[in-house]
């Protein structure tokens, strides 16, 4: 089973804004069925009201928001942008990696992270991100 799916990878996206990228983001999830169209809505209308808490790390966005938001079914995808955008995070903006979660349990996206640290640890994980240019290159990079 991979932590990523591969149906959820998407290389090369263009993005204006920051919430152009998480609707962006989001789609594959919408598209198969693991999000409602309301979820990409909340998780932008959360960051509005928090702050840009879904920057997690140097140029890492880990959009999520609550089960009862709009999830179906567990899931995460992963979203690497063409050029980087600013999310107003100062300490880790520009963005260029958003890797999606949706978790039916409430508190289930907190596995689903321990899980990614350890991807996120790997070693030249994002120069290998950037030459990917595939959703199979960067599923074998990210899953193996």
């Amino acid at each position: 089973m991979s932590l990523i799916d591969p149906e959820l990878i998407q290389v090369n996206v263009e993005a204006n804004s920051w919430e152009e990228a998480v609707n962006k983001a989001v789609q594959p999830l919408v598209e198969h069925n693991k999000v409602t169209d309301q979820y990409p809505k909340r998780i932008i209308e959360i960051a509005k009201e928090t702050g840009p808490y879904i920057v997690i790390a140097p140029h890492v966005a880990l959009p999520h928001a609550s089960s009862k938001d709009g999830v179906l079914d567990d899931a995460i995808g992963l979203t690497v942008l063409k050029e980087p955008v600013k999310f107003g995070n100062k300490a880790n903006d520009p963005v260029k990696y958003l890797f999606t979660l949706s978790s039916v349990k409430p508190e289930g996206h907190l596995g689903q992270m321990a899980e990614l640290v350890k991807v996120l640890q790997k070693k030249d994980l994002y120069q290998q991100l950037d030459q990917a240019n595939s959703p199979q290159q960067v599923d074998e990079i990210v899953n193996d």
